[in-house]
């Protein structure tokens, strides 16, 4: 079960580290910046839904392996630290996604880069940043957590 959860949180993280530093910088170097703001937008449900699916198979191995009896004292941390980056993912999501979406859409109505729509939209895209950051942290964290405990 540990290796199971610690698969899920390996892969989970491979997927934030690659779109985070693969996909979205190549898009807004390749693309203009509005056709990669689009791009970007269609990936990020589907990367938070990838997220939030190996958090579910990472939680349930942690949470079926206290229920075999082998939890032993120390194993707590890597679950919270998986309910720590399962619950920012759907935070992100399901809150901060739609509401970037939105000010986003209200953004491009109003002309001038200093509106407040804009601004709305800048201080969302740096709490998603902040979101996704935590949720690293997080998960390498719980696969230190993981290696250490035999």
């Amino acid at each position: 079960m540990k290796i199971v959860a610690a698969g899920a949180v390996l892969g989970w993280l491979s997927v934030m580290v690659f779109f985070a530093g693969i996909v979205a910088p190549s898009a807004f170097a390749t693309l203009d910046r509005e056709a990669a703001g689009r791009f970007v937008s269609a990936v990020f449900p589907r990367y938070y839904l990838v997220g939030a699916a190996l958090g579910a198979v990472a939680l349930a191995a942690l949470v079926g392996r206290a229920g075999l009896d082998r939890f032993r004292s120390g194993d707590w941390l890597p679950l919270v630290l998986v309910l720590v980056m399962l619950v920012t993912t759907l935070y992100a999501w399901l809150v901060v996604l739609p509401a970037a979406h939105a000010a986003r859409e209200a953004a491009r109505q109003v002309v001038g880069a200093a509106s407040a729509e804009a601004m709305a939209f800048a201080r969302l895209h740096r709490l998603s940043g902040m979101l996704n950051g935590v949720a690293m942290l997080a998960g390498a964290l719980c696969l230190v957590a993981l290696g250490i405990r035999r």
